[in-house]
């Protein structure tokens, strides 16, 4: 981009400038300066030009670190907003790794459960004495308990086991 030279004239101090930046933007900024300077002469009349320009050029640069400052913070801030933001990412990518870990494990134990269903018979209904001396038939599916509890606690045991047909 072409260096522009731009002619200023602030306060009575005219001076040229040179800058990539365009005219109409150089203006601008010397405009600004000129209306500050300006209104500090007229707030405080027995102000020189050159005091003027010094505490112009001085809340100019202290606006201008403050600004930085700000800046800077809210980089800061935006840092540690992609990293909370990137470890709830991860967190979230982990709970729906484990959530298709549990589907898959209720899946392969419903599977086992209607398995062991379906190789236990049904006993035959069992006639049941109700209180009144009468008998009364009852209807579903019931299994023969076998008598010993060692036998029940192996077949729960084994009912949990991974079989070496499902790796």
């Amino acid at each position: 981009m072409a260096k522009n030279k731009v002619r200023l004239d602030i306060c009575g101090c005219e001076c040229t400038l040179s800058s990539d930046d365009s005219e109409s933007y150089i203006r601008s900024i010397g405009d600004e300066v000129h209306k500050a300077i300006n209104e500090l002469m007229q707030n405080n009349e027995r102000i020189s030009v050159t005091m003027a320009a010094i505490i112009t050029a001085l809340n100019y640069c202290d606006s201008y670190h403050k600004a930085t400052a700000s800046a800077d913070n809210l980089r800061a801030q935006i840092k540690n907003y992609l990293e909370d933001s990137s470890h709830a990412r991860m967190d979230a990518e982990e709970s729906h790794r484990e959530l298709e870990r549990i589907k898959k494990e209720n899946q392969t134990l419903r599977a086992r459960l209607a398995a062991v269903g379906d190789t236990v018979e049904p006993a035959e209904s069992p006639a049941v004495t109700v209180s009144s001396g009468t008998t009364s038939q009852q209807t579903g599916n019931f299994s023969r308990v076998e008598s010993s509890a060692d036998a029940d606690q192996e077949s729960f045991i084994k009912f949990f086991e991974r079989k070496s047909d499902e790796k």
